[in-house]
């Protein structure tokens, strides 16, 4: 499992002590597995914002579409390039993200892309009332396994 130390920004439980998504090489399977491993542990509920930017390349860009966390019928888009900005992203998101998991239902991967494809639940930041999404990831990793380029849409679950 892995864990991340909040002092220490840097996930420990990776193979050779490594940082960010880097497990195996050239195996995007096992790179998503431990992306969003970490991306759990590093989000609730002590949520480790330089922890959920190291998994980026340094040239990374975040492309996203997600419901505004005060009106949820509001879909926001964003756009963040390079990792100052992608932590600056996540601090701004800290509300909302703290408290949610992610829960894969299905994936595809090709080359070096995957698409990631579940559930967001947890409580929701501003009412503090259980919520789930639904998402869907593209992503696109180096040849370290850094995610290179995010691509993501997330709305709230239709209930039925």
């Amino acid at each position: 499992m892995i864990e991340l130390d909040i002092y220490r920004d840097e996930p420990t439980g990776l193979p050779q002590e490594t940082s960010g998504a880097t497990v195996v090489e050239g195996c995007i399977d096992t790179a998503l597995d431990h992306f969003f491993e970490a991306k759990n542990a590093a989000m609730g509920p002590l949520l480790n914002i330089p922890g959920l930017a190291m998994l980026y390349a340094e040239t990374a860009t975040i492309d996203c579409k997600f419901p505004d966390p005060h009106d949820k019928s509001v879909m926001l888009h964003r756009k963040v390039e390079g990792l100052a900005e992608i932590q600056r992203f996540f601090e701004e998101q800290a509300e909302m993200i703290r408290y949610i998991v992610h829960i894969e239902k299905e994936r595809s991967v090709s080359g070096r892309t995957a698409i990631w494809k579940g559930k967001m639940a947890g409580i929701d930041g501003p009412t503090r009332e259980a919520i789930r999404y639904d998402a869907t990831f593209e992503l696109e990793f180096d040849d370290h396994d850094h995610v290179l380029r995010h691509c993501s849409r997330i709305t709230v679950e239709k209930r039925s």
